[in-house]
């Protein structure tokens, strides 16, 4: 009877797209600004972008971005990588 050997499945870590929240927040501190500049650049009030980032609201996908990407002139896919790199350097 032939007895065969089966490849163990590699056990490989999947990084999640972090939350907008902690998108938005990283970029800000990235970039130096308060949450009133940065509201103020974008056209939401400051208590908007501050609940966003605290996670009270979940600010839409395309808010994201447009903060990210227009007001904190950063691309979205390389803030991404910077936060799931420093989440991999820190645990």
């Amino acid at each position: 009877m032939k007895q065969y050997m089966y490849a163990k499945p590699r056990l490989t870590q999947q990084k999640r797209t972090p939350l907008g929240a902690d998108i938005l927040r990283f970029a800000r501190r990235l970039r130096g600004y308060t949450q009133a500049e940065s509201a103020a650049h974008y056209g939401v009030e400051e208590r908007t972008l501050r609940r966003w980032e605290n996670k009270e609201y979940s600010p839409r996908w395309n808010d994201v971005v447009g903060l990210v990407e227009d007001v904190y002139s950063l691309d979205i896919l390389e803030v991404i990588g910077k936060i799931n790199d420093d989440d991999t350097t820190n645990h």
